[in-house]
């Protein structure tokens, strides 16, 4: 005579792979946590000028020369720091293929070489990012210009005491003073 099978709960299978689906789903965010790719040297944050040249240059020909334009023009593009990000923004919703570090390399590396500001009216940080002042020189012209007023041109601008003046003559093109175009 045999003896019938110990008869189960109807819910211990359910429990079982309810409890390896969760085992499985930590172990699958650890690894995902762990696992992350090491960005390109090139995406990393670059600290100053000649850095930011080195990695954004080939980095933004790379991604943005591609078939739908070249970098030609960027010279005539010139634009405020904002608008180079929605325009980096907008190409990676078109497909642009790149990175977020990389990415994040463009916006800053456009932005310096090719953005406009408008020294009567911006912060130190946009100063810093579009002509490359140090932090400290950007708080100065700011200082200076709120003690004495708005700057009427680059050669006023270059009259704020202890600043790297070279940064002025490097880009007069990036340079605006009240929406006038100073060349």
């Amino acid at each position: 005579m045999t003896t019938p099978p110990t008869p189960r709960a109807p819910n211990q299978p359910r429990r079982f792979l309810l409890a390896a689906a969760s085992v499985l789903a930590v172990s699958i965010a650890t690894t995902a946590q762990t696992a992350r790719p090491t960005p390109p040297a090139q995406a990393t944050e670059v600290q100053n000028d000649d850095a930011l040249a080195r990695a954004g240059e080939p980095l933004a020909n790379k991604v943005c020369g591609t078939s739908c334009h070249g970098l030609e023009k960027l010279d005539e593009m010139r634009r405020p720091g904002k608008e180079w990000n929605e325009q980096v923004a907008a190409m990676a919703l078109k497909g642009a293929a790149a990175t977020e570090a990389e990415f994040a390399t463009i916006k800053k590396y456009l932005t310096r070489y090719y953005g406009l500001v408008d020294v009567n009216t911006a912060t130190a940080e946009e100063l810093s990012a579009v002509m490359g002042f140090s932090a400290t020189d950007a708080q100065a012209i700011v200082k200076y210009r709120t003690a004495n007023g708005k700057f009427a041109d680059a050669a006023a601008l270059a009259k704020v005491p202890g600043i790297d003046k070279t940064k002025i003559e490097e880009q007069p093109e990036a340079l605006r003073f009240g929406g006038q175009v100073l060349n």
